[in-house]
């Protein structure tokens, strides 16, 4: 008895503690939200919206338990702000300090496309950077004033798009790629087989390269009022980075420090108040409205499984569309998509689930940075798409990888032995490469997963598969590209397709606007975190910091048949 009383007395004390420990978590939580919440402040009249952008834009904030948001800018917000502005007339201005901004060419061209808003309601707009980064110097290309701190640069150099190789990275640690692709251009597997891009890579790259250089100088041109011909030589020769160049080609109208761009305000607008925009725009839309546009997220590479940060779980996405359904609210869709691809099973989900959704209320597919492969794949069967003429997209083709380590488990003393039942049965496991047999059938695999790609692009877009199979092979196109060639509808921006998308649905009143999946609270976080939880975060972190990792997470599986772009690229 006095054992059974004492299992049953520490049986309580322990429930005890972990509902206290849990209560307290909780209450942390809430005191913790409570202190990060940002407020609502009002705006007085002769106003001027300060955005201190200095970070990354991002079109979700991060929200994991024990993530931080700082060093990002939200991409929805900025522009929210600057669109709320624009039919404020207590807002008088805006002011940009762009001395630490980071972003992808799509977002920061939806962005200046509401200050360009701004600007013709006959408001005033000054920038003011340490250093001009050309993405930075796009967005204050728009400006009635533009500020460059005396000791800064204007990185004005042109555009390069930079790949990193990893074959002599494998050869040293003895581990063999075995590699299998469909089209001439699926070159996702490059950087395990070369040491320089081949030439198809290479033109294929020139070409849209140009045709992000082309309307970056356009555009830049036509708001400082510069020949285009003046913009090249400016970046062929390096004649307008330092701030008296700069000040000289007219890319510029002041050298001088924050304090200056201040004063300019003031004296433009007599005693003006600042607001942070952060603390300007208002609520979201209620989502219980009876007309809903709703925009889903779609940001990530794409995978089997459960969402989390910087991945698209098929799972949980699924789950979304299908609440979106049969939600009698929602009478129309916007796919907001920002994914290189990922796994040709796990978008394929996807497509099916926005194919049947598609047959009860429309659906409008916007492209940001990057939807090319998986993330093209699962755009196809929308109603209408709409990207930025900067977008990445296309890279219609698949690929599959497998490794083989035995040269290296050899050399570290490791042998291994196996006992099969039939010739394959230790198939797709860590061995010796493939037999011919094995390569067949992965190559029959990839050739099926791609002609299913050709005939869904096809269908989605009114094409014949012949036509689409010219357009395909992996090749990468802008988004002014894939206007001209039909793989997509319209330019534009996630406003333009929320309004196409109301349109479509017959929309003709007041319709309110609802972001999904909704963010998880924290409560919800801490009673669903898990290991795996953690694993995915701590791993995109380090993705964002170290790209080789981006390569890692992809091949981490390599019995999955890849829809992805080409390398990981940055263009600057």
């Amino acid at each position: 008895m006095r054992i059974k009383s004492f299992i049953k007395q520490v049986f309580t004390i322990a429930i005890g503690c972990f509902i206290s420990l849990l209560s307290l978590c909780y209450i942390v939580l809430i005191v913790f939200s409570k202190l990060t919440t940002t407020d609502v402040k009002e705006v007085a009249n002769n106003s001027v919206l300060s955005f201190n952008m200095e970070g990354r834009v991002v079109e979700r904030m991060p929200n994991g338990l024990f993530g931080s948001n700082k060093g990002m800018v939200n991409f929805k917000v900025a522009t929210k702000a600057i669109h709320e502005a624009t039919k404020d007339n207590r807002i008088r201005a805006i002011y940009l300090d762009l001395s630490y901004l980071y972003g992808g060419w799509a977002t920061l061209e939806e962005i200046r496309e509401a200050l360009l808003a701004f600007k013709a309601q006959g408001k005033t707009i000054i920038a003011y950077a340490n250093d001009y980064t050309q993405k930075s110097y796009y967005l204050a290309s728009v400006a009635d004033e533009i500020i460059l701190n005396p000791s800064g640069l204007l990185a004005f150099k042109g555009l390069s798009a930079t790949i990193d190789f990893y074959t002599k990275l494998f050869e040293h640690i003895s581990i063999k790629p075995i590699i299998f692709r469909i089209g001439a251009c699926k070159d996702a597997v490059e950087p395990f087989c070369l040491t320089k891009m081949s030439e198809e890579s290479k033109n294929q790259t020139k070409e849209y390269l140009d045709s992000m250089y082309d309307h970056f100088l356009t555009k830049i041109g036509s708001a400082r009022n510069i020949a285009v011909a003046a913009l090249k030589a400016h970046a062929n020769n390096l004649s307008a980075v330092l701030p008296s160049d700069a000040l000289r080609a007219n890319l510029i109208t002041k050298v001088g420090y924050a304090t200056d761009a201040k004063r300019l305000l003031k004296e433009k607008l007599k005693a003006p108040s600042f607001i942070n925009y952060n603390h300007y725009t208002t609520s979201e839309s209620p989502s219980n409205a009876d007309n809903q546009v709703a925009v889903v997220m779609a940001e990530g590479q794409i995978v089997n499984g459960s969402s989390s940060t910087g991945y698209i779980g098929a799972h949980d996405f699924v789950k979304t569309i299908k609440v979106i359904q049969k939600d009698s609210n929602i009478k129309a869709v916007v796919l907001r998509i920002y994914s290189p691809g990922g796994s040709v099973a796990a978008s394929d989900i996807i497509w099916k689930a926005i194919e049947e959704l598609k047959s009860v209320k429309p659906v409008v597919a916007s492209m940001s940075n990057v939807a090319a492969s998986g993330g093209y794949y699962i755009a196809a069967p929308c109603n209408y798409i709409f990207a930025q003429p900067t977008t990445i997209t296309g890279s219609i083709g698949i690929f599959s990888m497998l490794f083989d380590p035995s040269a290296l488990m050899h050399k570290i003393g490791i042998y291994r032995d196996v006992v099969k039942t039939a010739p394959s049965a230790d198939f797709l496991e860590p061995r010796v490469t493939c037999s011919e047999q094995e390569s067949r059938f992965i190559y029959k695999l990839l050739q099926q997963g791609y002609d299913d790609f050709l005939r869904k692009v096809a269908n989605g877009r009114g094409l014949d598969v012949a036509s689409v199979e010219k357009l395909a092979g992996g090749r990468v196109y802008t988004g002014t590209m894939a206007q001209s060639n039909g793989l997509v509808d319209g330019l534009g921006g996630l406003e333009a397709a929320i309004a196409k998308a109301a349109a479509l649905a017959h929309l003709t009143e007041k319709y309110t606007v609802c972001y999904l999946p909704r963010p998880k609270t924290k409560l919800e976080q801490l009673l669903n975190y898990t290991t795996g939880n953690i694993k995915m975060e701590v791993l995109h972190s380090l993705v964002q910091e170290y790209p080789i990792l981006n390569h890692y997470q992809l091949l981490s599986k390599p019995y999955g048949v890849q829809a992805i772009l080409p390398y990981t690229i940055h263009i600057d």
